[in-house]
C-alpha cells in the first residue's frame, strides 16, 4: 500500500504493467516509484519484477527477503544474485548501506534501488512503528511538478475584504467603456468588468491553497492520544508489549468518543432542512479515490493527463464542423414571425444574475456572492451589456471560455467507460446572467406561441416529467376504453447537448420564426467556444471547441428542445412525448402486432431524420413496452 499527500503541487498516477496484490507502480511528477513485497520462497512476484524493464527516473523499494554480498556479508539467499543481476542491467544503483540493518533482527532485507541521481536512503529506526521492520527513509531530488499549474482560487469572504473589494470595484468603474453597437465593443465592455473584478479580487482577497480536509470530528484530545501512542512505539520497536496495546485501544477509545460526540452535537443542532441535506451529502461523499483506467476501444488511459485527453475527445469532440451546414442563412419560410423585446430593465438583469443560487463560477472565479456585493455599482454596465447583446446579436468572447469539470454520472460503476462521465462546464456567473435572462424568455414564448409540441417537457416553466406521465398514463385508458391496445418505443439521444450544431441550430430557429438578433446571438454562442477540462488533480490546457452546447450553461436546455422540436412533428404526433433528450411514441391498435410494426416504422423514421441533421440515437437505450387491457393466452 502506497500514501501519498494531497497537495496541488503533487500529480500521482498508478501503473499497472501486471496484475499482482504485491506489486504498486506509481507515478508522481514524473518518477516511478515501485513498492515491492516477497514473500519467503514464493517467488511469483519477484519474477514479474525481473522482467519489468526500469524507465528513467526510477526508484524500487520494498521488502525483499533476499540476501547478497553487495548489501548484506554473507551467503547468498532468497535469490539475491538475480536481484543484483536484474538492478545492474536496468541501470539500478543500492541506495542501502551495505552491512545496515533494516530489522531487529540483524538483516539488511529491505532495499531501495534507483536510476534517479543523488538519490539516497536512510534507516531511520528511531522511527520505528509496529511492524518488525525499521523505517526505511528515502530521498528524491528534484522531483518537481512539470505541468502548468492552475492559479489558485481566490477568496473574498470576510467584512474586511468585501469593502476593500467594494472600494477598488468602485474605484475603476469610471473606466468601464459604455459603447454596445458592435460585436468588438461588447467583447471590450465584457472583458473590461471581468477584468475590473478578477483584479479587485485578487487584491482584497486571498489565494486557496488546495489541501486535504481534516476529519471534522478530530479534536485536541485526539491529537493528544494520538501522540502518546507514536511515543510509545518509537520506544518499543516491536509492538508487542502490553504498554504498546495499551495505548493503541486508548487512542482507540478517544477517536470512537470524539467521533460519536461530533455526531451528537451535529444531529442536535439541525435547525432546517437545508442542514439534515449538508449532512447527508457529507455522508455520501465518496471521498478521495482513484478512478481505473479508461478504456476506448483498444486502447488504454492509465495516467490523469491521457484520461482527461481522452474524456475531452470522447465527449466535446465527438462531431466536427464537417458534420455541420455549411450556410444557416438560406432563406426560410416560417409560419409565424416571434416577437421578442430587445429591451433589458434593470430589474431583469438583476433577478437573472444575483437572485439565484450561488453556483459554481467560471475560470474567472467570480461568484455570485460578489456580484452581490457590487451590484449597486456594475448593475447599470451589466444591464447595458445584455441589452446591447441581444440587440446586436453576440455573445461575448469573455464568457464562451469553461472550465469543464468530468464528473461520474449517479449510478455508473464502470467507470473504465467514457460514457460514465459527464463534462459539465463552469462558466462566467456573469454570463450566466445574460444566458438565463434569454433562456427565460425562450421558454416563456416557446409556450405561448406554440412552438414546442405539447408534451415535450424539460426547461419549461409548469411543464414536469410527472406531467407527461399522467398525460401518457391517459392516452393507453382511453386506448383500453376503447378495447385497444398500446406499444410505447422510447429512444435517447447519443451525446445530446455536446453534439449540437451550430449552423443547424440557427437555421432551425430561423424556420421556427424566431427573429434574427436571436440567431445571430445562438450562433455566437455557439461558435469559438473554448474549454479547459479538469479531471482529478489536472487541468489541461484551454484548447477550441467546434461544436457542443454548454453542459452547465441555463440557456443550453431550452435550445436543444428548440433544436430537436422537428422530432414531435413527424409520424403521429398525438402520440410523442419528450424530456430533454429522452423520446417516447406512443402507438394505439386493435392488435399489438398492429401496434408493434408501426412502432419499428416510426422508429425507423427517427433513425432517417436523425441521420439527416446530424443526431443519432443510442441503440442500447431503445426500449419497447406493450400495454393491453386483456391477459395474454401463453402456451402451457
Amino acid at each position: 500500500m502506497t500514501y501519498i499527500r494531497k497537495d496541488s503541487r503533487i500529480l500521482a498516477d498508478q501503473k499497472r504493467p501486471a496484475v499482482t496484490r504485491d506489486i504498486l507502480w506509481v507515478t508522481v511528477n514524473g518518477a516511478t516509484i515501485v513498492n515491492f513485497y516477497r514473500q519467503p520462497h514464493y517467488d511469483v512476484s519477484l519474477d514479474i519484477l525481473l522482467r519489468w524493464p526500469a524507465p528513467e527516473r526510477t526508484l524500487v523499494a520494498g521488502d525483499f527477503n533476499a540476501k547478497h554480498y553487495s548489501w548484506q556479508t554473507g551467503r547468498l539467499e532468497g535469490r539475491g544474485e538475480d536481484i543484483a543481476t536484474w538492478a545492474a542491467e536496468n541501470g539500478l544503483n543500492l541506495l542501502n548501506t551495505a552491512d545496515e540493518p533494516t530489522n531487529p533482527h540483524g538483516n539488511t532485507i529491505d532495499l531501495a534501488f534507483s536510476n534517479i541521481a543523488l538519490a539516497s536512503a536512510v534507516v531511520e529506526d528511531h522511527l520505528a512503528t509496529s511492524s518488525d521492520h525499521f523505517t526505511l527513509s528515502l530521498t528524491l531530488p528534484d522531483v518537481s511538478l512539470s505541468l502548468p499549474q492552475a492559479p489558485g482560487k481566490v477568496r473574498v469572504t470576510t467584512e474586511e475584504e468585501l469593502e476593500r473589494f467594494k472600494e477598488l470595484v468602485a474605484a475603476g468603474a469610471c473606466r468601464i467603456p459604455t459603447d454596445t453597437a458592435t460585436a468588438s465593443q461588447l467583447d471590450a465592455l465584457a472583458a473590461a468588468l471581468v477584468d475590473l473584478l478578477q483584479s479587485a479580487a485578487l487584491a482584497a482577497g486571498r489565494r486557496v491553497r488546495k489541501g486535504r480536509r481534516s476529519a471534522p470530528w478530530w479534536n485536541d484530545e485526539c491529537a493528544e492520544a494520538a501522540a502518546g501512542y507514536r511515543a510509545i512505539r518509537r520506544i518499543l520497536p516491536l509492538g508487542s508489549s502490553q504498554e504498546v496495546q495499551l495505548a493503541r485501544r486508548e487512542f482507540q477509545r478517544v477517536v470512537r468518543r470524539a467521533k460519536r460526540q461530533y455526531w451528537r452535537n451535529l444531529i442536535d443542532g439541525f435547525s432546517d432542512s437545508a442542514s439534515v441535506y449538508k449532512a447527508v451529502r457529507w455522508l455520501k461523499s465518496p471521498g478521495a479515490f482513484q478512478p481505473p483506467p479508461l478504456q476506448i476501444g483498444d486502447d488504454v488511459y492509465e495516467t490523469q493527463l491521457d484520461k482527461a485527453n481522452a474524456l475531452r475527445r470522447s465527449t466535446l469532440e465527438r462531431r466536427t464542423a464537417a458534420d455541420d451546414i455549411t450556410d444557416p442563412w438560406i432563406p426560410v419560410r416560417p409560419v409565424r414571425k416571434i416577437p421578442f423585446a430587445q429591451e433589458v430593465t434593470l430589474e431583469e438583469a438583476e433577478d437573472a444574475t444575483i437572485k439565484t443560487g450561488n453556483t459554481s463560477p467560471g475560470a474567472d472565479n467570480i461568484t455570485v456572492k460578489l456580484l452581490q456585493a457590487v451590484w449597486n455599482i456594475i448593475g447599470g454596465h451589466v444591464c447595458r451589456l445584455y441589452q446591447g447583446c441581444l440587440s446586436v446579436g453576440h455573445h461575448p468572447r469573455a464568457f464562451r471560455e469553461a472550465e469543464v469539470v468530468m464528473i461520474p454520472k449517479p449510478g455508473k460503476r464502470n467507470l473504465s467507460c467514457p460514457r460514465a462521465w459527464r463534462p459539465i462546464s463552469l462558466l462566467s456567473c456573469l454570463g450566466k446572467g445574460l444566458e438565463r435572462l434569454i433562456a427565460r424568455r425562450l421558454a416563456w414564448a416557446s409556450i405561448h406561441y406554440a412552438v414546442l409540441h405539447p408534451q415535450q417537457a424539460g426547461a419549461l416553466p409548469k411543464r414536469s416529467a410527472v406531467d407527461l406521465v399522467a398525460a401518457l398514463i391517459h392516452d393507453i385508458e382511453e386506448a383500453f376504453a376503447r378495447g385497444e391496445v398500446t406499444t410505447l418505443a422510447t429512444a435517447d439521444i447519443q451525446g445530446a447537448f455536446d453534439t449540437t450544431m451550430c449552423n443547424r441550430l440557427v437555421l432551425r430557429l430561423r424556420e421556427q420564426g424566431w427573429p434574427d438578433n436571436l440567431a445571430r446571438w445562438a450562433g455566437s454562442f455557439m461558435s469559438g467556444r473554448s474549454a479547459r477540462v479538469r479531471y482529478q488533480d489536472i487541468t489541461t490546457p484551454t484548447t477550441p471547441l467546434q461544436c457542443g452546447l454548454p453542459q452547465g450553461s441555463p440557456v443550453s436546455p431550452i435550445l436543444f428542445l428548440l433544436y430537436t422540436e422537428p422530432i414531435y412533428r413527424l409520424g403521429n404526433p398525438e402520440g410523442r412525448f419528450g424530456y430533454a433528450d429522452d423520446t417516447a411514441i406512443l402507438c394505439t391498435g386493435p392488435s399489438l402486432e398492429e401496434t408493434s410494426r408501426t412502432a419499428s416504422e416510426y422508429l425507423q423514421e427517427l433513425v432517417n431524420w436523425g441521420a439527416a441533421n446530424g443526431i443519432s440515437f443510442d441503440p442500447k437505450k431503445t426500449e419497447v413496452m406493450h400495454f393491453s387491457p386483456r391477459r395474454r393466452k401463453t402456451g402451457a
